[in-house]
């Protein structure tokens, strides 16, 4: 008995919103902004937003009742501005593979093999695009690395968040805003010489220095990502009997349960994040003109997650789709029995308080 193109797509439309909420689920820095409520649809090609780092207002103290009232607003606030990466992936299925199968097996057996595994593909790569800047034709959504530029709209290239050196000395320009050009406009750091000597040392002083800027209104870092090594050696680092491991695989969850164990540091969740990779060129070296970087000594994000956003873009289920890997096809192709299936994602993310994020170098040193 043989499926047709459209049989294929009725059974995906019963899975879809679980794949679409399965990639939140399975990168806990989108997980947490989504369960805070910070992902919204967004209704025009970019998005522009108010940056005040610090402060917006002024006190007068008042002495007599004679004082004239300071304004109510510094000028220590600007516009940022983001753009939406829109990417599609496209897979082909055999007419043939559609005629040879027999019941529902077989059709269980086709979802797996071709848009299951598209699906995941797919997402690993917004992953590895993320932490990284480097997955395979991701290159327009926005990342974390500050050693590389991301291009979401072909307008330029903009460069990833987190820069590698002290917050007193970093220049990028980030969302459409020179670093240290207002003041708080900058990500935390610090940097490991030897993990045995100084590495939780660096990991709580960065820790505090971007927890402290926000937790009175909003509390503490409550993330970090790290390259194995660095992970590796913090729980080298601890006691046996303070390694305390947290599963957040939730009942539902597609996510491989090994890459969603974290260890408890301070009032965060640290994940061995398998796309830092220390030794690509992404992480080692930054553009332009590969110059060395203090990063190929390991890497660790600190996310304080209330601070970051995301939006889609996308109405139209049947046109141009919402944006959320939805899914569009069938389309039969024109010159081969194949049948063409597509996964849409219209997104984006930024920051509003890199004050309260850190980057820590140097981890992977013993």
């Amino acid at each position: 008995m043989a499926f047709s193109p459209d049989v294929l797509v009725t059974a995906l439309q019963e899975l879809i919103p679980g794949y679409s909420e399965t990639f939140t689920k399975w990168h806990p820095a989108f997980d947490a902004i989504v369960k805070k409520g910070q992902k919204v649809t967004a209704k025009g090609p970019y998005r522009e937003f108010a940056l005040v780092p610090s402060g917006p207002g002024q006190i007068t103290p008042i002495l007599t009742g004679n004082e004239v009232i300071a304004g109510g607003r510094t000028m220590n606030s600007v516009r940022a501005n983001t753009y939406a990466a829109t990417m599609i992936y496209a897979y082909d299925v055999p007419g043939q593979d559609l005629r040879e199968a027999n019941g529902e097996m077989d059709l269980v057996q086709l979802i797996k093999r071709y848009p299951e595994r598209a699906i995941m593909d797919f997402h690993e790569r917004i992953a590895q695009q993320l932490v990284a800047g480097n997955g395979a034709g991701a290159g327009s959504f926005p990342t974390f690395n500050g050693n590389v530029t991301y291009d979401p709209k072909g307008l330029g290239a903009r460069r990833g968040m987190f820069e590698y050196a002290n917050a007193a000395a970093q220049t990028d320009t980030v969302f459409g805003v020179a670093k240290n050009s207002i003041t708080g406009w900058h990500n935390q750091y610090r940097d490991i010489t030897s993990f045995a000597a100084n590495g939780r040392k660096h990991m709580r002083a960065a820790y505090y220095d971007a927890s402290q800027e926000m937790a009175n209104a909003e509390g503490d870092v409550d993330l970090l990502f790290g390259d194995r090594g660095s992970f590796d050696n913090y729980l080298e680092d601890l006691d046996d009997q303070v390694q305390i491991i947290t599963p957040s695989t939730e009942a539902g969850d597609r996510a491989p349960s090994k890459l969603r164990q974290g260890a408890k540091f301070l009032g965060a969740t640290f994940y061995s994040d398998q796309y830092i990779d220390v030794t690509s060129a992404a992480i080692s070296t930054r553009d332009p003109g590969a110059v060395a970087s203090p990063a190929a000594n390991g890497l660790i994000y600190g996310i304080h997650s209330s601070t970051w956003h995301m939006y889609t873009m996308g109405h139209d289920a049947g046109m141009e789709t919402k944006g959320d890997f939805a899914q569009r096809g069938p389309i039969r192709h024109p010159t081969q029995d194949m049948w063409r299936y597509e996964f849409v994602l219209s997104m984006g993310m930024y920051c509003d308080n890199l004050r309260c994020n850190f980057a820590v170098t140097g981890g992977n040193l013993p």
